[in-house]
């Protein structure tokens, strides 16, 4: 399902860029801006999965320390890598000293989306970024009520949710892009997530629903949201910007239920179904989808600027952000998190263990005449080092036998290795 949010986003992204009409289909463009609510869906169903799977097998929950490890390593180098890129070559936007240092500020803690002075101001697409990690400060604190009853918690959400939204609705401040795309108003989104990696999770132990049923149930889901999205678009198309984004504030409630509906389904739905909503190409896009999401508008909106026909935009832009995004994935994002910390600090530990054994069977080496001052005066100032290091290695373990200087334990190597 990243595959196909990621391409709501950039379709939409590009045609808003471009002005490129895509025929029927820019009906769908029109509404791929709700790619970002399926994110946060998808973003809410991966972080609880493994909460989920802990909580119904009887195991330990994960621990909240590797939660932040991994979203750091997740999040923060590829970002920094755009932020850095975008805040150089718009530099001469900020205007000022002062205001360079707090757009940088806000959007290094990711507290940008908390004033509209710094609200998009330096790539669009970063304001969901500082959603997300808001996210991720309050996770924690939301697990354990997950944990004990998944829809309670699901429902404490849509109470927060829809009390926002109804209260900035009955301010007036429904109209604002920046009021109706603050965390609150995404609370439901990331739980419905979260309840419908509990319901994967309860299923898959009591027993998977019928592959046919789930086929024709998820069938269904997805006509329903592509109607949603054509219906989205013809809203979009026929009212003013601001009652589109009142529209929106008033209908976001549904977002959460389709998405569980499009998921839960499609898990168990017959292999052919599932290949066809799973295929290589979204595969690899939802691979790259962080980086592409990154890079993908600023991309569009540089290629615009050359002066192209609005199709070369498209022609043009697509490629390039593909690109772009493929290798800052495959070169930064996916080795560092595919970086395994435990086995390199058990790697470095043996290394230096064996390190310790060479050094020992080299001292035994070195010649008697070596070890006087005489002799040590005459070898140059590093080789001088080392000999007296060697000997005196040497002397500290006189009376053990070569390859026997490893006296820990098997367990206590093994612990040695894991810190």
């Amino acid at each position: 399902m990243r595959g196909l949010a990621i391409l709501l986003v950039v379709w939409y992204h590009v045609w808003l860029v471009s002005g490129q009409a895509f025929g029927p289909l820019s009906l769908i463009a029109q509404a791929g801006f709700l790619g970002v609510d399926l994110f946060f869906f998808i973003s809410g169903f991966c972080l609880f999965y493994p909460y989920a799977r802990a909580t119904l097998e009887g195991r330990p929950q994960p621990s909240t320390r590797r939660f932040f490890a991994r979203r750091f390593l997740k999040i923060v180098p590829s970002y920094l890598i755009a932020l850095f890129v975008f805040a150089t070559i718009y530099h001469a936007q900020f205007g000022s000293s002062e205001n360079m240092a707090l757009q940088l500020a806000t959007h290094l803690t990711f507290m940008h989306t908390l004033s509209p002075n710094t609200f998009g101001t330096i790539s669009g697409p970063l304001w969901t970024v500082g959603i997300e990690v808001q996210f991720y400060l309050l996770f924690p604190l939301i697990v354990p009520w997950f944990r004990r009853s998944p829809i309670a918690g699901y429902a404490a959400l849509i109470v927060v949710s829809e009390t926002y939204r109804f209260a900035i609705g009955a301010a007036g401040l429904s109209p604002s892009f920046w009021w109706i795309n603050q965390l609150p108003a995404f609370f439901d989104v990331f739980g419905a997530g979260m309840v419908a990696a509990y319901g994967l999770v309860r299923l898959r132990a009591r027993g998977p629903l019928h592959p046919r049923t789930s086929t024709l149930l998820s069938g269904v889901a997805f006509a329903v949201a592509i109607g949603g999205l054509a219906y989205t678009s013809s809203v979009n198309a026929t009212v003013s910007d601001d009652a589109a984004r009142q529209w929106l504030n008033a209908h976001r409630l549904l977002i959460g239920p389709l998405c569980i509906a499009l998921a839960l389904p499609t898990f168990f739905a017959v292999e052919r179904w599932r290949s066809i909503v799973a295929t290589r190409a979204l595969v690899f896009l939802s691979t790259i989808s962080y980086n592409l999401y990154l890079w993908h508008l600023e991309i569009a909106v540089w290629v615009h600027n050359a002066g192209l026909p609005a199709i070369w935009t498209v022609i043009l832009a697509l490629p390039a952000a593909l690109a772009v995004a493929a290798f800052v994935s495959y070169a930064f994002e996916r080795p560092i998190l595919e970086a395994d910390f435990a086995q390199v600090r058990s790697a470095l530990a043996a290394a230096a263990t064996r390190a310790n054994q060479s050094l020992v069977a080299a001292s035994t080496l070195v010649p008697v005449r070596w070890r006087s001052s005489r002799r040590l005066g005459r070898l140059r100032p590093a080789h001088r080092l080392a000999v007296r290091a060697l000997v005196s290695n040497a002397s500290s373990r006189s009376g053990s036998r070569l390859g026997s200087t490893d006296r820990t334990n098997p367990a206590e190597r093994q612990g040695f290795a894991r810190r």
